[in-house]
């Protein structure tokens, strides 16, 4: 009879299904005691990854990454020795605790001829100081005499009886007031000695932007330019340098007149340009030419 068959196959099946149950409770119960000795473990590790972290970062403000040398890049005017003085960071202090936008404001603050300078961490113990130089770029005209400005717009030096040679005097900027129409000024100004280098115009003694919708020049102390406001600047000045360079006489005083765009009138004139101005602060200029 098949019936004892069925029912040994039943109880075969059964028993299967009973051993993947109890194999699934193991493995379920393998489980949770691995997510709780996890768990147990788990504050351990925590704490042990602190006092690792701990004492690495002690390791590097004690032991590790201590200024041992100093690289100075693009000096030609201090000392290094000042330089570093002045920074305040000595040999075996550590580099993470190093004030370097301290240093420095301290460097630029100090030395007139300092531009900008990056005091940069050098690892493993290195200190960097990269000094960036003024350039004079002018000669400023005020009450106490001349102040010598970098083209980075610092004050280099004040109360200058004379212009250095090679330098424009400026009239029309204040340093001491330093008021928004300053500012303004002293970027005109840049664009014009930036138009001025690019065209090669040299031998320009003098520009005067106190009203800048009457701008004047002076070149060769004997020829008076007129550029009217700063409209199609770069335009008139490519005029002038071609009636100055080409159009006069190599004696004598002028006037060139390029105050309307596209057109130059050029006219002789009987007395210096420094007459028309007045004096000039400190200068020589309008002595020498009244001679």
């Amino acid at each position: 009879m098949p019936q004892p068959e069925k029912n040994m196959k039943f109880r075969i099946v059964k028993k299967e299904k009973k051993q993947q149950t109890d194999s699934r409770f193991v493995e379920n119960t393998k489980k949770k005691r691995r997510r709780r000795k996890n768990k147990l473990m788990t504050p351990f590790y925590i704490v042990l990854s602190l006092f690792i972290l701990a004492g690495a970062v002690y390791l590097c403000l004690t032991m590790l990454f201590n200024v041992d040398r100093f690289n100075i890049v693009g000096n030609t005017l201090y000392s290094e020795r000042e330089l570093i003085e002045t920074t305040g960071i000595e040999k075996g202090d550590n580099l993470f605790q190093i004030d370097t936008e301290y240093a420095e404001n301290k460097l630029c603050s100090v030395y007139n001829y300092i531009e900008s300078a990056e005091v940069r961490r050098s690892f493993p113990n290195a200190v960097t100081i990269t000094i960036t130089e003024a350039v004079p770029f002018a000669a400023l005209e005020e009450a106490d005499g001349y102040t010598l400005m970098s083209t980075g717009g610092k004050v280099l030096e004040r109360g200058m009886e004379e212009v250095p040679r090679g330098m424009v005097a400026v009239r029309g900027i204040s340093t001491i007031t330093n008021t928004e129409d300053d500012q303004k000024r002293t970027e005109l100004l840049k664009r014009i000695m930036a138009e001025m280098k690019d065209l090669n115009m040299e031998g320009y003694d003098f520009i005067d932007l106190t009203d800048t919708l009457e701008i004047t020049m002076i070149c060769d102390n004997r020829i008076r330019v007129e550029l009217g406001n700063e409209l199609e600047l770069e335009y008139k000045l490519q005029f002038v340098n071609e009636v100055v360079e080409n159009k006069l006489e190599p004696t004598g005083f002028f006037l060139v007149d390029a105050s309307v765009p596209g057109e130059v009138m050029t006219k002789a004139m009987t007395v210096s340009p420094w007459d028309s101005l007045g004096k000039v602060v400190g200068s020589g200029f309008a002595d020498e030419d009244e001679e």
